[in-house]
């Protein structure tokens, strides 16, 4: 089975629910890995552009969890989250969290996680639990800071010992302040699951590799390969390239919608083999900057633009569109996103 760049991105379209609007955001299939959210609150026009109606964030639970990054999930699926990405070995752990020159790493992440739990039994800052952290954490994992002129731990070990302490992060809170998760059941002991989590990113992002699966989950091939589901996958090729797909998902011949704007970090973009996303190594770098990433604007199933977008005068969401071809008429879309937010009126204009 050799599949063509085209339908790859027909059917992740599809596997995204892209080509139509869903009723209930619960339901939604990006929830499988979460819907990782910024400060400018992108998760909200995620769901946005795969609704049908104006949607809600009430309903699910902030963390940081893959790559330390906050995510939305259903409450009821964090605890299996986890133990899936609890780290399987030093070297992974070390990946994870940036490879900071720690010997134990994973014992290092525990010993903390737990600490971050027992500090945490009120709603705390994340400055206010550093604080009572660092005088109890293993010293490999501390570093000097130059923007808080003091030393503290590593900010990716710490964001990576949230989830396993059951922290949540209170969204209506500007500062990021975190609440223990009620009925937690511990830091887990080992890694239970991650083989569900390479099925759930090949199903969504798919077909791909132990390299792409490794990327999103902020670890290595190496150690990707390693735990590579050895049932319950079979081998294609994309335009020559070996690839996986779920044995029980088939390639969707879905009709692309005629227009999506998707937000920075949205999970359609999360996907790892951006040559195949956005074959334009110009346009790759004006979608994903490390600093200030734009929106992706979705025509027909290829990404014709980025965007950005503010709020003006406290009324109208204004879209700046830079299109790569020309687009059709952003409007009907950008008061989508506008209603999103909770406002009356849109507007766009071109770069």
């Amino acid at each position: 089975m050799d599949f063509t760049r085209q339908q790859v991105l027909f059917h992740r379209i599809h596997q995204h629910e892209l080509d139509r609007r869903v009723a209930d955001a619960a339901e939604l299939a990006v929830f499988s890995l979460g819907v990782q959210d910024n400060t400018s609150g992108s998760a909200l026009l995620s769901l946005a552009a795969r609704l049908a109606a104006a949607p809600s964030t009430d309903e699910f639970t902030v963390t940081w969890s893959v790559r330390g990054a906050p995510h939305l999930h259903r409450a009821g699926e964090l605890k299996a989250f986890a133990r899936a990405l609890w780290p399987w070995s030093d070297a992974d752990a070390r990946a994870r969290a940036s490879r900071p020159k720690v010997d134990d790493m994973v014992a290092a992440l525990r010993h903390i996680a737990t600490a971050m739990r027992s500090i945490v039994t009120k709603p705390m800052t994340k400055g206010e639990v550093s604080t009572a952290l660092t005088p109890l954490a293993p010293k490999q994992t501390v570093e000097a800071c130059r923007g808080c002129r003091t030393e503290h731990v590593s900010d990716p070990i710490f964001r990576l010992g949230a989830l396993p302490a059951g922290l949540r992060i209170l969204p209506e809170e500007k500062t990021v302040t975190f609440e223990r998760i009620h009925g937690w059941p511990g830091v887990p002991r080992k890694t239970a699951g991650f083989d569900e989590l390479v099925h759930r990113y090949l199903t969504l992002h798919g077909p791909a590799g132990p390299s792409e699966v490794a990327s999103y989950f902020g670890t290595t091939t190496r150690e990707v390969k390693k735990r590579w589901p050895k049932e319950g996958l079979v081998e294609v090729t994309v335009e020559g390239h070996q690839a996986w797909l779920p044995e029980d998902v088939e390639i969707v011949d879905a009709e692309p919608p005629d227009v999506r704007l998707l937000p920075p970090t949205d999970p359609y973009l999360q996907a790892r083999d951006r040559d195949l996303l956005l074959p334009d190594k110009a346009a790759q770098k004006d979608i994903f900057r490390v600093l200030g990433r734009r929106g992706a604007i979705l025509v027909d199933g290829e990404i014709a633009g980025s965007w950005q977008g503010r709020v003006v005068s406290g009324k109208r969401f204004e879209v700046t569109a830079t299109p790569y071809r020309p687009l059709p008429d952003l409007l009907p879309e950008t008061q989508i996103l506008a209603r999103a937010k909770g406002l009356d009126d849109a507007s766009v204009k071109s770069d």
